[in-house]
């Protein structure tokens, strides 16, 4: 360690940070925002002092993405979204961040074991936005889904049948021994439901995901 405290690398050090505009050369941040600013050897050379370095084969780094670099915390960038889950209510913790939340988006580094985290962690970690363009696409599916449960175009029927037309297709929903039962174009599920809305949302996503035509084109073929 004694090799770091020296002269030689201490005019390295400068030279490698001023190559890179004194900032880090992951994150961007400079020492003039506040960051704390370190050289990092991408690789090693056994018996080389740190110094003897090709500028190259070095790069400035923030002290948090240096710790990332070592595998102290986890990595900042490079991550890729696997996929999401809905817990229901908020009952998930970002492994990242701590909070509590309710979508968990599954991502994955190279670098690191996978995460479970919330919406704002993982557009950070991929650099993109994915995960609120996916929970945009939600709610508008969550907006549609309470428009088509309190729609004005549901009728009823004086035997308690609860129908609609959607996306041509037949919707109804059938009082049966206290709970509901959905027929779709004529084809009567065997699930029970305990309320009217939830028979009514269930409707609604397996049209609106495209299972049912899936359904209904391989019965009828």
């Amino acid at each position: 360690m004694q090799s770091y405290r020296s002269k030689e690398w201490l005019e390295f050090r400068r030279a490698v940070i001023r190559l890179d505009n004194n900032a880090c050369s992951a994150c961007g941040k400079k020492s003039s925002e506040g960051a704390v600013l370190h050289v990092h050897h991408k690789q090693y050379l056994p018996g080389h002092p740190p110094w003897e370095y090709t500028y190259d084969l070095c790069e400035t780094l923030c002290s948090g993405c240096h710790a990332a670099a070592h595998g102290i915390i986890p990595p900042k960038f490079g991550w890729e979204c696997l996929g999401w889950n809905d817990l229901g209510e908020l009952t998930g913790t970002c492994e990242l961040c701590g909070n509590t939340i309710r979508y968990t988006f599954l991502v994955q580094h190279p670098d690191w074991r996978a995460l479970e985290v919330g919406e704002i962690c993982c557009n950070n970690l991929t650099s993109t936005q994915a995960a609120s363009n996916i929970m945009d696409s939600e709610r508008r599916s969550n907006d549609r889904r309470k428009r088509f449960a309190s729609s004005t175009r549901w009728q009823s029927s004086p035997e308690g049948i609860h129908h609609i037309k959607q996306e041509d297709i037949n919707v109804e929903v059938i009082p049966k021994d206290g709970a509901f039962k959905l027929r779709l174009d004529g084809l009567e599920g065997k699930k029970i439901f305990g309320t009217l809305v939830e028979a009514k949302i269930k409707a609604f996503d397996v049209i609106e995901s495209g299972e049912l035509n899936k359904y209904l084109s391989k019965s009828r073929a």
